[in-house]
């Protein structure tokens, strides 16, 4: 069964695209038949009340949302959880399990460990709900007809790594593969449109998983962060390379992404690339 009925608003991204507030996060507003998910809730940094703000600018009720899904567990996308259950507290969570570890380091040479899991608020906000209310899913599963969660995803492309040097533990034994990364699918007429938050799987292996689990190869839009701000040239010519081969009808590259990323896929792909930012508005079909 195929979704009708598909439209994206971009509630926090890095960069803005009509006027609306900004922030290293990201927050989807999903539009999908009768259903909306929300995808991602920022980082909420300095306590702003951005996604608020900016759903209120857009006109997106959060007390509707019928499904709040996590793309993983780091804390520039699961800020603000605890606000909004207090506002909508029978909504559904999904996520992968390992979106709730207490203790994720980004560790790099030159500095301190950084804690990134999510908020301890927010993760506690989420364990306190029925547990009819929230599904933990390590594996691909439909979470509506036509819409779907990618569950963990293999890592076969050896050359996308998670993006940075994450770890488990402060000091630095146990690396953080970020098995939680997870992205959604939508079953359209003109194919595949795919949702990642982070992409620390990679897009490659992401796009190909969620291939193999709906059996349909037509690629038809690819919207959120992909997190090449620190990949080789290499690794974005493969991308490119692939992106190239999937031939989808449009890609929105947002958050992590970076812009250095984004130049070179605009060079490749230039009529295929629609600019991000906070409100940015995307009717599929």
């Amino acid at each position: 069964m195929v979704v009708k009925d598909l439209k994206f608003r971009i509630l926090i991204d890095n960069t803005s695209n009509a006027g609306l507030l900004t922030e290293h996060g990201f927050a989807l507003w999903v539009e999908c038949d009768d259903k909306i998910i929300l995808f991602d809730t920022g980082q909420n940094t300095d306590n702003s009340g951005i996604l608020f703000k900016n759903a209120e600018a857009l006109g997106c009720d959060l007390a509707k949302v019928d499904m709040l899904v996590l793309s993983h567990g780091h804390y520039d996308h699961t800020g603000s959880i605890s606000e909004f259950l207090a506002i909508n507290p029978t909504v559904s969570v999904v996520c992968h399990p390992q979106a709730l570890l207490a203790q994720r380091y980004s560790i790099y040479p030159d500095k301190a460990p950084r804690q990134i899991a999510m908020p301890e608020k927010h993760r506690l906000a989420i364990q306190s709900l029925p547990d009819e209310q929230v599904r933990l899913l390590s594996e691909a599963e439909h979470l509506f007809p036509g819409v779907g969660f990618s569950g963990a995803i293999p890592r076969k492309h050896q050359q996308e790594d998670t993006g940075g040097p994450f770890f488990l533990d402060e000091a630095k034994i146990t690396p953080d593969l970020i098995h939680d990364d997870i992205s959604m699918w939508f079953e359209t007429e003109q194919g595949l449109v795919i949702l990642t938050g982070c992409c620390h799987s990679g897009l490659i292996n992401t796009v190909q998983h969620i291939q193999s689990v709906t059996r349909e190869q037509k690629i038809a839009g690819i919207i959120g962060g992909l997190h090449l701000n620190r990949a080789s040239e290499q690794r974005l010519q493969v991308t490119c390379d692939a992106l190239t081969d999937w031939q989808p009808e449009f890609i929105i590259p947002c958050h992590c992404t970076g812009e250095v990323a984004i130049d070179f896929l605009k060079a490749y792909l230039a009529e295929k690339i629609i600019d991000g930012g906070s409100g940015l508005i995307k009717k599929v079909c």
